[in-house]
């Protein structure tokens, strides 16, 4: 078997990421794993000994507060976290935008019938009260 990225050269073993086999110059040895470089440089092998669960309960409570990526960083996945951090701002902030102006049409939608009921009262009222005060002869 030999190396993907060189491929006149024998493999030593396989990247435990993402499965291909690397010769001694593309593997790395991380946390008594075998990683090959690419997978170091995208930051796939960088995990080391950091806890899963702790690295789960990070992003997920970063994610309920718009911080989606957290438990990347901590892991040290450097590239997923800020990727997922920012493209879930992103979301967020246009997600705000929507709803703020989905609400802004409810609110008017909702204050259509208010005003129509203003515009169509307010006259009837007005005009009753000067035929009633014309007709009681009242000054002019």
């Amino acid at each position: 078997m030999n190396c993907y990225v060189h491929g006149e050269k024998e493999a030593v073993g396989t990247c435990t990421r993402c499965g291909k086999a690397v010769c001694s110059d593309c593997a790395v040895h991380v946390g008594g794993r075998l990683i090959c470089r690419n997978c170091l440089a995208v930051g796939m092998g960088t995990s080391g000994d950091k806890d899963p669960n702790t690295a789960f309960l990070i992003e997920l409570v970063g994610g309920f507060f718009g911080l989606l990526g957290l438990g990347y960083l901590y892991v040290g996945r450097t590239n997923d976290g800020v990727l997922r951090l920012v493209l879930w701002l992103l979301y967020d902030i246009i997600a705000a935008v929507v709803i703020a102006a989905l609400i802004a049409v409810i609110v008017g939608l909702a204050c259509v019938p208010v005003q129509l009921a203003i515009q169509i009262v307010v006259p009837i009222w007005s005009a009753s009260q000067l035929k009633k005060e014309l007709l009681q002869g009242a000054p002019q």
